[in-house]
């Protein structure tokens, strides 16, 4: 049962919009990951289209209604890469799915990541299908594939940038809970 106090809480917040309506994951993270920071639309400083000119393209998205994007290092501070989370919330489903679409078609996807490691496979988060995308990234240890995944949910879309471990990647996209 939920108290009187929590609940009236809960609506203003809703009511007076503080509350959003994507939120990233900043507990419970797979082993080895480490929350850094949390960007959103009222973030001081950051022009937050600037953080998502990737979901735009040929398709329109209409209107962002929220963004919430999660930093988080895996590795080593300075020296490995960090990984990533962007949730978009639009207006409806089939935006979400042109965001997706905008996304996966993007030049640096044209071709694999190295020769012989094709660039996208499919794989279930959450139980939604998702794309799995081979990136190739560059670090002060070398180059190395990394692993993001890519998916819809109803008027959201969902980008992480995981890191070389598919199986520690599908666990941050899972801590998503979406």
């Amino acid at each position: 049962m939920i108290s009187r106090p929590i609940t009236f809480i809960s609506i203003l917040l809703i009511a007076f919009g503080l509350a959003h309506a994507v939120s990233v994951p900043t507990g419970n993270l797979p082993a080895g990951f480490k929350l850094l920071g949390v960007i959103d639309s009222n973030t001081t400083g950051v022009n937050i289209s600037e953080e998502i000119t990737d979901f735009y393209g040929a398709k329109d998205i209409g209107s962002v209604k929220d963004v919430s994007i999660g930093k988080y290092i895996w590795g080593e501070m300075g020296v490995d890469y960090d990984a990533k989370i962007t949730i978009l919330s639009l207006e409806d489903a089939a935006y979400a799915r042109a965001a997706y679409e905008n996304y996966r078609s993007r030049d640096e996807f044209k071709y694999p990541p190295v020769k012989g490691i094709d660039r996208f496979s499919n794989a279930t988060i959450n139980g939604h299908d998702a794309l799995e995308i081979r990136d190739l990234v560059s670090d002060l240890r070398g180059r190395s594939i990394r692993f993001l995944y890519l998916w819809t949910n109803s008027s959201s879309v969902v980008l992480v940038e995981g890191n070389g471990s598919r199986e520690s990647s599908m666990a941050l996209a899972a801590a998503t809970g979406m």
